[in-house]
């Protein structure tokens, strides 16, 4: 008996307004659409705007795939005055974004050329997108672009509250003990402390609005279909495993830039896998990268240059980028340093640096001259650095680099923390220390090993290249 037909399969993807949200969404996108899945790809308007700003005008609503498309929905933000704030942000999206949406899903039920609706993957952020999508009747899964153990930690925020741990206690808590305490009964997660767990619980407020919020994303995320992660099993096992006892169905399909990467180079395939129209899809970054640079790391020596960046929104004081400027200029290597426009400071380079506003990560992290990444630790960072093969001297910020950072040493051994106060000379000599030290070799041969992991989960055979067939066959044959 011949095979049942395949019905046609159309999925939406809703990603958050952020280049580190957009970026692993676009890379879903297209592989799901090299399986023979229509894709329509959804911007709010304030970042669809930015993103035709960034581009000279040249982004168009469609891009030249037949079975891609892209639409764009109001948001009620002016690019004149945008919000100030990220529970601003997330607020007026919750507010103004349902109604456009539900709108565009009724539109997308009842289409003329395209197939009908199979589901929604949302962005965690992305609440509203999950309620419109259940309001008519279509599945929402979720995909959280960060990390397993940052789901789990966004998860715990109820926890901490009921355990009166959250809100903090007064304004001592980073020097009373408070910050220190370990958090042993968190699923997966051996060592983390409250200072560890994302940064949006930490408040004295108990109405402090990112909480709420969060508290809220994770009630919409535990009632989806299903979760997609950009993460491989090997690498988040124990959090994977514990997550799965306490959400809907997961799929482990990370990294997202290696399949692309294998898939790129492969030729079509017997489940429908054709790629060969993957890199004729629409820009994503709103920074322009400098071109020079790996020309200029071309002169380098292997494995001799420090690369340092905090990534496309972090932010940090003019003081701060000052004691890091001391601190590269006096390691004694080559350094780097990506300070976006608007991070811009009055800091002196050296004749040992290179400083740029944006660049290629991926290419830079895989240039052989490179042999420590100082980072943010968020989480498309911590894979492409994986992929690399180039530990880590973590700096984290906001969100769960904290708890990412944690798992760099605790977990994972990657690399280690740099500490938030540390002055240009403590700066210096942690970098000295991962460059050639005992613990940075250490970590460096321990990346390679997660490297060789991650690049046999992600070809054919592996787990993360078969959940991402599993998930698309549950989307055709089960409909969740």
């Amino acid at each position: 008996m011949a095979a049942p037909e395949k019905k046609p399969c159309h999925v939406v993807l809703v990603p958050f307004p952020a280049h580190g949200h957009v970026a692993p969404h676009m890379q879903l996108a297209r592989l799901l659409h090299a399986r023979g899945i229509h894709v329509t790809l959804v911007h709010t308007e304030l970042h669809y705007r930015r993103l035709v700003q960034a581009n000279n005008g040249t982004v168009a609503t469609t891009v030249n795939i037949p079975g891609f498309g892209v639409e764009v929905i109001p948001d009620g933000l002016s690019l004149e005055a945008p919000p100030q704030t990220l529970a601003a942000h997330l607020e007026a999206l919750e507010q103004n974004c349902f109604e456009p949406f539900r709108e565009l899903l009724r539109a997308l039920e009842d289409p003329d050329d395209v197939p009908r609706l199979s589901c929604v993957i949302a962005d965690a952020p992305m609440s509203f997108a999950s309620l419109a999508a259940r309001d008519v009747g279509v599945p929402d899964v979720q995909f959280f672009t960060a990390s397993a153990c940052g789901l789990m930690g966004h998860l715990q925020f109820e926890e901490l509250i009921k355990r009166g741990l959250v809100p903090l206690k007064g304004s001592s808590y980073k020097t009373d003990g408070t910050f220190d305490a370990t958090l042993d009964w968190v699923p997966g997660m051996k060592g983390m402390r409250l200072k560890d767990m994302p940064t949006f619980c930490h408040t004295t407020d108990a109405d402090n609005a990112l909480l709420r919020i969060h508290v809220r994303q994770m009630h919409v995320v535990a009632t989806s279909k299903a979760i997609i992660l950009n993460t491989f099993h090997d690498y988040e096992k124990d959090v994977v495993d514990a997550l799965a006892a306490l959400l809907p169905r997961i799929y482990t399909v990370g990294p997202l830039s290696s399949i692309m990467a294998a898939s790129l180079t492969a030729a079509p395939t017997s489940n429908g896998g054709d790629f060969s129209g993957l890199t004729d899809t629409a820009p994503t970054s709103l920074l322009q990268e400098d071109t020079g640079c790996i020309k200029w790391l071309d002169g380098k020596e292997a494995r001799s240059v420090v690369y340092v960046s905090y990534g496309s929104h972090a932010a940090m004081s003019s003081e701060k980028i000052k004691e890091f400027a001391s601190g590269l200029e006096s390691c004694g290597y080559p350094y780097l340093w990506v300070l976006r426009p608007d991070m811009a400071a009055d800091v002196e380079v050296g004749k040992n640096g290179l400083v740029v506003p944006w660049c290629a990560q991926e290419a830079v992290l895989a240039h052989p001259a490179v042999g420590l990444f100082v980072t943010h630790c968020g989480w498309n960072s911590i894979l492409e650095t994986v992929m690399a093969g180039v530990p880590v001297l973590g700096w984290p910020m906001m969100s769960e680099q904290t708890t990412n950072c944690r798992q760099v040493s605790m977990s994972w051994k990657i690399g280690t923390e740099l500490p938030q106060e540390a002055r240009g000379h403590e700066i210096a000599a942690l970098v000295r220390e991962m460059m050639v030290g005992k613990k940075g070799l250490e970590a460096r041969e321990t990346t390679l090993k997660w490297k060789r992991l991650a690049e046999d989960a992600t070809k054919e055979g592996g787990s993360s290249y078969g959940n991402l067939g599993s998930f698309v066959e549950d989307v055709l044959h089960e409909g969740f």
